[in-house]
């Protein structure tokens, strides 16, 4: 037999030409055949072919050398071309999507789970947060601090006024309440009572115990009964700045080395309140012409100026309890580098100094030290006048100054005929630098604890 392609002589049993590997019968046995097609120059690549409904496969008998395997080789002849393989089963493609979908979502629900019981959680705690209560989300507080109207002490009263508070649930009232933090002591300063115009307050007052004193916070409570302390939850809240309260405390409360150990501020009016009697005094005695007397009350003036460290200073002499002059002031002095004066306006701004002070402290220090300052030089043109009536006691003609600056000492002077002592040189006195004290101590409550 010879190759009908390449003439090669072949065994009258081939199937392919051992040459060129063409096909030159056909298979004896049903089943796969393999094609072979070449061109000019190129190996001879097999291509996997169907014959009848065979699944059987069979490589060729006699291969050519170098070829390479090229399923997608496009047939020849009438053999038709090779049915592909069965895909994979769709109904297990769907199950694997299924079972990744269902796993997505599971995640999803537990991330979703967690997320809502997180904002639950910072609901909650938003909630317990006396800030965030209804009653008192748009709430605020001033607490301010006086002196009793009856004068029986010093910063003895206080009034809280609240806005913005809503009506507390039935059976409950607001209270408020002085706190000390330290020993977690508590002072009563009443019940909130709602006024006209929607607001609350309340006005408290002591016989004679000074209020700043009595704690270093002011709270607002919600209270379901009449309590004796604070128990219910804390709707409003204020805090004195602890460094700048020190020197607030000093002003109003408390000073170590002042008699009786009584605030700068404190004991500045009370000196001041001393001068100006001593100086009607004066003028009342000037008028009679008795030059004892009159020096007497002069003398008076000038300790109660200068106190017991100044250079003028001289107990009165025997015979002044006689006119009824006895006034010498406490010995602290108004005038001199320790006195009232001086040391008053060192606490105004080492109050208005502190790493937390605030705005409003910083403003009312400033107004201090403005009405001391004033305080110094009427003072210091007494001390001359008083010092003049003692050495000549007949001439009188200053005695009205005396009176007039005195005056201006305790009470101020409207310079500017506004009808209102201001905290401006040339108006506070010590009536004026007291107020402002106190408002040093003012407080704003907001809502939490």
């Amino acid at each position: 037999m010879q190759c009908p392609q390449c003439n090669a002589q072949l065994d009258d049993r081939a199937v392919f030409c051992g040459n060129c590997g063409k096909q030159v019968a056909p298979f004896q046995a049903k089943g796969s055949t393999v094609a072979y097609k070449a061109g000019p120059g190129d190996d001879v690549l097999p291509t996997i072919l169907t014959g009848g409904q065979s699944s059987q496969r069979s490589a060729p008998q006699t291969p050519a050398s170098n070829y390479i395997p090229q399923p997608d080789t496009s047939h020849r002849g009438d053999i038709p071309p090779l049915t592909p393989s069965t895909p994979p089963s769709r109904k297990r493609n769907t199950g694997r999507i299924a079972f990744i979908i269902v796993l997505v979502l599971l995640i999803i629900g537990i991330i979703t789970l967690g997320v809502v019981a997180l904002l639950k959680n910072n609901t909650t705690a938003k909630n317990n947060n006396p800030g965030n209560t209804p009653v008192a989300s748009n709430a605020t507080g001033v607490v301010s601090f006086s002196d009793s109207q009856n004068g029986s002490g010093h910063s003895n009263a206080v009034v809280v006024d609240v806005r913005g508070l809503t009506a507390p649930p039935s059976g409950s009232q607001y209270n408020a309440w002085i706190v000390d933090t330290q020993s977690e002591h508590s002072f009563a300063l009443g019940t909130l009572m709602p006024n006209k115009d929607g607001t609350y307050s309340v006005k408290s007052a002591t016989s004679s115990h000074n209020l700043l004193g009595r704690g270093n916070k002011v709270e607002i409570t919600l209270e379901q009964s009449q309590v004796t302390v604070p128990t219910g939850q804390v709707i409003l809240s204020a805090i004195f700045p602890p460094n700048a309260f020190v020197h607030i405390k000093h002003l109003l409360v408390s000073f170590p080395n002042t008699p009786g150990k009584i605030g700068l501020l404190v004991g500045l009016i009370d000196q001041a309140q001393k001068l100006s009697s001593a100086s009607q005094l004066l003028q009342s005695i000037a008028a009679s012409g008795n030059t004892a007397a009159i020096q007497c009350a002069a003398q008076s003036i000038v300790d109660i100026a200068e106190g017991t460290q100044g250079s003028n200073y001289q107990p009165l002499a025997g015979q002044c309890a006689s006119q009824n002059i006895t006034e010498v002031g406490d010995g602290y002095a108004l005038l001199g580098n320790g006195g009232y004066i001086s040391n008053g306006k060192a606490h105004a701004s080492l109050a208005a100094t502190q790493s937390d002070t605030t705005a409003s402290i910083r403003v009312h220090a400033g107004h201090v030290a403005i009405c001391l300052e004033n305080m110094r030089g009427w003072i210091s043109t007494i001390d001359h006048d008083a010092l003049a009536l003692l050495n000549n006691p007949t001439d009188t003609a200053n005695v009205q100054e005396i009176v007039t600056l005195a005056n201006h000492t305790l009470n101020g002077v409207d310079t500017n005929g506004d009808e209102s002592i201001d905290p401006v040189p040339g108006e506070g006195g010590a009536a004026t630098a007291y107020y402002h004290g106190q408002l040093m101590a003012a407080l704003v409550l907001a809502p939490g604890s």
